[in-house]
């Protein structure tokens, strides 16, 4: 399965300011000597729990001649690896003024994108490749390894200031399902994967021209990986077409994977119930009767009506 860059538009910034308050350090456990854990930064402190908005303070203007970082909480997971995928929670904090800019903590939700260079700050990259899922990290950032020579007006980072990030790995997702092929009845639609394990499309010659009207959730390959709880942030390939038409509304097999909050409300009903309990790794197909869709408005803009079944294959890659 190929990998997909993604820009990391709004964040690639971390906050868990620096030099570990005390019970934060305290959770730390002990430190696997395979992972480099920096030092304390000097004049950062951050304080909070992993998954959660750190409170970061700055006494006094930082000014940092090279990118800092330090391991504040040591996960237990698998660990980021450069040019791959990962999910993560991000604050970005003024330097300066010690002023928290941006984050993702407040939306609910990480962002997944590429490990890479060119696709996130290079402080950011350089401290999360190697960590394990779980972890949560400070780093102290000059201009020229964050924004850049311009900064970032928007957000509040002049051209001078350093930046503190703070990240929480959230997952390492998967590049594609991984798990054993199930036996899928043959009355159903067809997923067409193609030579790197993507999805295109589903067809119809062996399904029935009328749907069921019950949700149904089918296991195409079985993971074996965590599963999917209510609450939890899940990170997907998916595509979604309507019952029985070439209509294929939404995909992300062509851009990257995304992640979303199962069993909230945000997703519609037939994702929020019918992918609780499925494994990391996994590969299902949902056939969603209109009350499991969009209802009987249905989607106007996806060119959903209110009377469509929809069928998606979703591709669950991590979860947490």
């Amino acid at each position: 399965m190929r990998r997909r860059l993604v820009a990391l538009t709004i964040v690639p910034f971390l906050l868990f300011g620096a030099a570990a308050c005390g019970d934060e350090s305290g959770s730390q456990g002990s430190a696997s000597s395979s992972v480099d854990m920096g030092e304390p930064i000097k004049g950062l402190e951050v304080s909070g729990e992993f998954g959660r908005q750190p409170k970061v303070t700055v006494d006094g203007p930082l000014k940092v001649d090279e990118a800092q970082s330090e391991v504040l909480t040591l996960g237990e997971g698998n660990e980021v690896v450069e040019g791959s995928p990962a999910s993560l929670h991000l604050l970005v904090v003024n330097g300066t003024t010690g002023k928290t800019t941006v984050g993702t903590y407040e939306q609910g939700k990480p962002v997944t994108g590429n490990m890479a260079e060119g696709e996130i700050f290079p402080s950011v990259l350089d401290a999360v490749v190697g960590k394990p899922v779980g972890s949560r990290i400070a780093i102290a950032s000059p201009p020229a390894e964050a924004f850049g020579a311009q900064g970032a007006q928007q957000y509040g980072i002049g051209a001078q200031d350093d930046v503190v990030f703070v990240v929480d790995i959230m997952s390492v997702p998967l590049d594609g399902p991984e798990g054993e092929k199930a036996d899928v009845p043959e009355d159903l639609p067809s997923p067409v994967v193609d030579s790197e394990g993507d999805v295109s499309k589903f067809t119809f010659d062996n399904a029935p021209a009328k749907p069921s009207d019950e949700l149904q959730v089918v296991p195409l390959i079985e993971g074996e990986g965590e599963p999917v709880q209510a609450g939890d942030s899940v990170t997907f390939d998916y595509l979604g077409q309507v019952y029985g038409t070439e209509t294929i509304f939404d995909e992300s097999y062509t851009t990257a994977p995304r992640t979303f909050t199962v069993g909230e409300g945000s997703l519609i009903k037939a994702w929020d119930e019918g992918l609780v309990g499925v494994e990391a790794g996994s590969r299902v197909m949902i056939i969603a009767p209109p009350e499991y869709g969009y209802g009987e408005n249905g989607n106007p803009q996806a060119k959903i009506k209110g009377t469509d079944t929809l069928v998606f294959v979703v591709d669950v890659l991590g979860v947490g």
